[in-house]
């Protein structure tokens, strides 16, 4: 779980940062804070890399950007699942806040019970985020829990009975076979390809049938056998609501 702080003023960063402590103190998900003190160049960048749930935490003031446009932008990249929760002390941005089309969990008051308002709303944060259907796995000690939407494919690794997990700007490795992986996510939108691969049918946007390549928003791969091409082809023509 990645808890993102959008905030310049230390005291409410050790603050908010006191407080995801204690209500994750209470649970075994394993969680990291990331503390944005600015807008720049390389924010939005750093953001889209965090791989893993996400619920932020956005004040309205901040240097090169305030936290309702931030939100917006967050939105507009294509994250309308993570939880937003905007903190200020002016009340004059809230309808600014829900109007503004950007599905804010809720508007928080610093001057107003602020440790007991935010509590609450990371909690039902915490909530809906967990509903979201994720992959879980451990490797090394490490406990990751990974929203499928993150996943863009599994594929063999040469080395040994893991496989590797890619997303679009990480990768993890997991102890699990192919086959392994594929009864673990069966009835969901991946699809086996290849002896050595498993992807995310979400996460396609376009195919060679011919060539046996599939593309994604950043890379490609050659994994799709000639006895999978038809599964493939049925699957997203399903995806797709075509009969073709």
């Amino acid at each position: 779980m990645n808890f993102i702080l959008y905030e310049d003023e230390e005291k409410y960063i050790s603050f908010h940062e006191k407080i995801i402590i204690k209500l994750m103190g209470q649970s075994k998900i394993d969680y990291k804070i990331h503390k944005i003190k600015e807008f720049t160049d390389a924010t939005l960048e750093y953001i889209e890399k965090i791989n893993g749930k996400k619920i932020y935490i956005l004040d309205v003031e901040v240097p090169g950007l305030n936290g309702i446009d931030l939100a917006r932008k967050i939105r507009k990249n294509g994250d309308w699942s993570s939880p937003i929760i905007v903190v200020t002390s002016h009340e004059e941005f809230k309808v600014v806040g829900f109007t503004g089309k950007i599905l804010m969990l809720d508007f928080i008051n610093k001057n107003k019970k602020l440790e007991q308002e935010l509590t609450d709303a990371l909690k039902v944060a915490l909530e809906i985020t967990s509903s979201k259907p994720s992959f879980n796995f451990s490797y090394k000690g490490d406990y990751f829990s990974l929203p499928y939407d993150d996943i863009v494919y599994f594929e063999k690794s040469l080395n040994d009975n893991s496989s590797i997990i890619v997303c679009e700007n990480r990768e993890y490795t997991v102890r699990k076979t192919i086959s392994d992986l594929e009864k673990e996510l069966e009835n969901t939108n991946f699809i086996k390809t290849h002896r050595s691969c498993i992807v995310n049918a979400n996460k396609i946007i376009k195919i060679n049938y011919d060539s046996g390549i599939i593309y994604f928003k950043e890379n490609k791969i050659d994994l799709l056998s000639r006895g999978n091409k038809k599964i493939l082809r049925e699957k997203m023509n399903k995806l797709n609501g075509s009969n073709a």
